[in-house]
């Protein structure tokens, strides 16, 4: 069962302006930004969070500087330990991709790890070893939670949210609020007491799925075994942000695919390929604006999980296709895929475009390909020369990823996209205490 509890967070003293501190996930900062960030104040989070500069070859003093930062700013009464355990009430109020309003409701707490073979906690896509080893260092050194991992619950119900409404009205002397650099604002406010208790009681039953940061919840096992290993707990317990998969406010968009160093045939003939699962949506369109008019209204076409766009940069070429059903489907579950994951629109484009049309090895994929959060960034970076094919699908949706998360299964990577991004500096947890 999840094991939520209220801590006794450690955040910025109430003198210092939230804007200046707080910085975006370590793992989405360019150099530029984390050296700008840097410049802003002494004490932005990212010289905790972020010791090793994009692009800077790991070493152990850095991460033994952003321990000890970590110390000295609670000495210096920079940083202060809530009087009280509390969960921490976050409203990201945010203008997404597609350009809606939305304000996302959920909370910071501290959860105690649960092995994935507990089904407690569950993830849903696959990780690489290599993003982990940084985390790894961080926490040997910190010994502290320095930003949250995304984690989801159901609330059909709707009590947690209830629970939570009820205490959204924290006095404003209370609330602590901070911009991110698209603008989005962040509101944070501690909530303790029976409030507390009740949001913790409620979620003990459900299972919690990861929304972003698997590799920073698989880092935080490793961690946790390293120090039972040498007969200390103090690292049994992670700092996670939960938000509940009825809230209004979630939205997942969707992440498409930049392929490079893959021979892509002409337009004709890779339609041709894709004949036997693909139709064409129309006739192509020629010319970058054009073709993101097109690429932009993706989400409008009739059942959209089936339909994908392809832009090939040496023609100045798009097209949209959709999925031809039954025959994608037979084919997915044939090959292996459960139904569920048959139906995912990145399990439709890596395999039956990527593999079946284009040759790639699934296994090899992350050799080949980047990745862009919106068609105009996508677009962008395909005119500058180094991509043969973009390939630009919608988003998967919170049901299909509590589905594959339930059969244990996991989708490849980055294929959800869940923004706004948690800012970084709202409150720390120290391990252990």
């Amino acid at each position: 069962m999840a094991e939520v509890t209220p801590f006794r967070g450690i955040r910025y003293d109430e003198s210092i302006a939230l804007d200046d501190v707080v910085a975006p996930p370590y793992d989405v900062i360019a150099a530029a930004q984390a050296a700008e960030l840097r410049e802003r104040s002494p004490h932005n989070a990212v010289h905790l969070d972020l010791p090793v500069a994009p692009g800077e070859a790991a070493h152990d003093a850095a991460y033994a500087r952003a321990a000890a930062a970590f110390a000295l700013w609670q000495a210096d009464g920079v940083l202060v330990r809530e009087a009280t355990p509390s969960l921490y009430l976050v409203d990201q109020t945010y203008r997404g991709p597609d350009g809606r309003e939305r304000t996302r409701r959920g909370f910071i707490a501290r959860l105690r790890l649960a092995d994935f073979a507990e089904r407690v906690v569950l993830p849903h896509e696959r990780t690489h070893a290599g993003a982990k080893a940084d985390r790894l260092r961080l926490y040997r050194a910190a010994r502290a939670d320095l930003s949250q991992i995304f984690l989801l619950f159901p609330d059909d119900g709707g009590g947690v949210g209830d629970a939570l409404a009820a205490a959204g009205g924290a006095p404003v002397a209370a609330a602590r609020e901070a911009r991110d650099g698209d603008g989005n604002l962040h509101r944070i406010v501690p909530l303790a007491g029976p409030v507390a208790a009740r949001v913790a009681a409620l979620l003990r039953a459900r299972p919690l799925y990861i929304a972003d940061g698997h590799h920073r919840y698989e880092t935080a096992l490793a961690y946790r075994d390293e120090r039972r290993a040498a007969g200390d707990h103090s690292a049994d317990t992670l700092m996670v942000y939960l938000c509940s998969t009825s809230d209004p406010g979630l939205a997942v968009f969707p992440t498409h695919r930049l392929v490079r160093d893959v021979v892509v045939p002409p337009l004709a003939e890779l339609l041709e390929r894709l004949r036997p699962f693909f139709e064409a949506v129309g006739a192509p369109v020629q010319g970058l604006e054009a073709c993101r008019g097109v690429l932009d209204g993706l989400g409008e076409q009739a059942d959209p999980g089936r339909v994908f766009g392809l832009y090939l940069p040496r023609e100045d070429v798009c097209i949209t296709v959709k999925s031809r059903e039954p025959e994608a489907k037979q084919r997915l579950v044939a090959s292996g895929f459960s139904p569920d994951a048959a139906d995912l629109a990145v399990t439709v484009l890596h395999e039956l475009v990527l593999r079946e049309a284009l040759g790639m090895d699934p296994g090899q994929a992350e050799k080949h390909m980047d990745y862009a959060t919106s068609v105009p960034d996508a677009l962008s970076a395909l005119a500058g020369g180094r991509y043969e094919l973009g390939a630009f699908l919608n988003a998967t949706l919170v049901g299909q990823v509590r589905a594959i998360a339930d059969r244990g299964e996991t989708m490849p990577q980055k294929s959800t996209y869940f923004y706004p991004k948690l800012l970084t500096g709202l409150v720390f947890d120290a391990l252990g205490t």
